[in-house]
């Protein structure tokens, strides 16, 4: 063995003193404790998640595997989710990073009680159990309600946008999706035609195997591209045409040319689609528009996915959300107001009969008439009767009124529905949020709904969804809710003597 004079390596000696340093001998036979009990301290995250986890009713879990004991041995499913949601605390989601640090993080191989399930059973859990790992959100609310948490006086409603697991690039409307499975349907063709000759052949080639999860979600896409209506000229001028001898009229309006049609084909994304493209603040996205609803101490009370971009048709169903979950975790006081931005600001909304104020910042009316007692009221009603009798186009009601067409198309649904006045509602509302028990309320939303997206995204790491479709995206969303909830819920408990 060669040895190096410790002057020459710049050891301890080489500055010409005796360093007193501890000892390093990697041959040791015991690095650790011979009991995971010891690795970590009592206080450490790790044990916290065991004892929550410890908690839960996981009954749903179990009752997916065979009861009569044959097969082999599964992973205990309540390690399992344990490790999902230790993960989950520590920003980690991605199956095989989960796998590698089960080998090299100390916290994981405690929680996982030294075992290392590998990156596709990892996988196929969160798979299987979605529906239950998103039950598990009601659970933690529970909890948290137990400790003395969730102050639910003013409930802040807000959405976010989420990635999805899919590129904007793989958007296609309805003809370019049947292109590409008659393109792949050729190379099949031509592969087999190379590889068999006259042959029938048994079965595909096993580099064409993969393809069966692909052409289902192309299937999906068209199926979905069907569901929201026309995407192609020919489809659209069939469905006009139809219309026509339907109503026994020519429709209003001018008739659409090929090249104005062709501009806007629907899409759908061939990787997810079930995810939209949404904007998000400076950018548009390809992902789902994540909601929540937060209570005064920045507990999440609902959580809900969509993949809609406007976040006012999402308004009542949280409100609904919220009362049902409240219900069941046993609340003792009754929500006082729902706040919200501008975004959730429609009549339905404010007019839908719950117990609880609402307070929802109204929408600047650069068309609209602001003043409830404005003349123009009825001059607008009259064009607005004329439009629904078929004596005006929309674009010429639009022109009377000075509005645009899609303001134009607004009202006249609007009245369709028989709303309530929507100057004296904006009105009534600024009146309220101009008032000092109004902006005290309203002030509350900066303050619950905004930090408890940030600790998601800035803390927690979650960007971007792991899984694709609405179901998945759902039960991953209210999974780190739940964890964002288990983390307030342990900052409680460490401060409470």
């Amino acid at each position: 063995m060669l040895t190096i004079p410790p002057a020459i390596w710049g050891g301890r000696d080489a500055v010409g003193v005796s360093v007193n340093v501890r000892e390093v001998d990697r041959d040791q036979l015991f690095l650790m404790p011979p009991s995971v009990r010891d690795w970590l301290p009592e206080d450490h995250l790790a044990w916290f998640v065991l004892d929550v986890v410890a908690e839960f009713d996981l009954q749903e879990f179990y009752a997916a595997h065979r009861g009569d004991g044959r097969g082999g041995a599964v992973y205990d499913p309540a390690m399992m989710l344990g490790v999902l949601v230790y993960a989950y605390c520590v920003g980690e989601r991605s199956s095989r990073r989960i796998e590698r640090r089960l080998v090299e993080d100390v916290a994981l191989r405690v929680v996982a009680a030294n075992q290392q399930p590998d990156h596709a059973t990892l996988a196929r859990f969160r798979a299987r159990h979605q529906e239950a790992i998103a039950a598990l959100f009601a659970q933690v609310l529970g909890l948290c309600f137990s400790e003395g948490m969730v102050a639910a006086g003013v409930v802040s409603i807000d959405g976010t946008k989420i990635e999805a697991n899919a590129s904007a690039w793989s958007n296609r409307t309805r003809r370019q999706i049947a292109d590409e499975i008659l393109a792949e349907a050729e190379q099949v063709d031509a592969a087999e035609d190379a590889e068999l000759g006259e042959r029938r052949g048994g079965e595909l080639p096993e580099r064409w195997a993969d393809s069966h999860d692909r052409r289902a979600r192309l299937r999906e896409a068209l199926r979905q591209l069907d569901e929201r209506g026309a995407s192609d000229w020919e489809t659209y001028q069939a469905e006009r045409v139809a219309k026509e001898a339907a109503l026994g009229r020519k429709l209003a309006g001018r008739k659409p040319q090929a090249s104005s049609r062709k501009a806007k084909d629907r899409q759908a994304n061939t990787t997810d689609p079930d995810s939209r493209m949404l904007r998000a603040r400076n950018r548009f996205v390809q992902g789902y528009n994540a909601q929540a609803a937060v209570s005064e101490d920045q507990i999440i009370v609902a959580a809900d996915v969509t993949n809609a971009a406007n976040d006012s048709t999402m308004f009542v169903p949280m409100v609904e959300a919220t009362e049902a979950n409240l219900e069941a975790a046993g609340r003792i006081e009754a929500v006082a107001a729902y706040v919200a931005d501008a975004g959730y600001w429609s009549v339905p909304n404010l007019t839908h009969p719950v117990a609880a104020e609402v307070l929802v910042t109204p929408i600047p009316a650069t068309h609209g008439i602001t003043d409830p007692d404005d003349p123009r009221i009825a001059e607008r009603n009259a064009v607005l009767a004329r439009l629904e009798a078929g004596e005006l186009t929309l674009k010429a009601a639009a022109v009377e009124m000075g509005v645009s067409e899609t303001w134009a198309r607004h009202l006249r649904d609007e009245r369709r529905r028989g709303s309530a006045d929507p100057a004296r509602l904006r009105k009534q509302m600024l009146d309220r949020l101009a008032s000092a028990e109004g902006r005290a309320l309203y002030a509350k939303r900066k303050i619950t709904a905004e930090p408890a997206f940030g600790n998601i995204k800035a803390n927690l790491r979650f960007r971007r969804f792991s899984r694709r479709s609405t179901p998945a995206a759902l039960s991953e969303w209210r999974l780190i809710c739940s964890v964002h909830n288990l983390l307030k819920l342990r900052t409680v408990r460490l401060a409470t003597p």
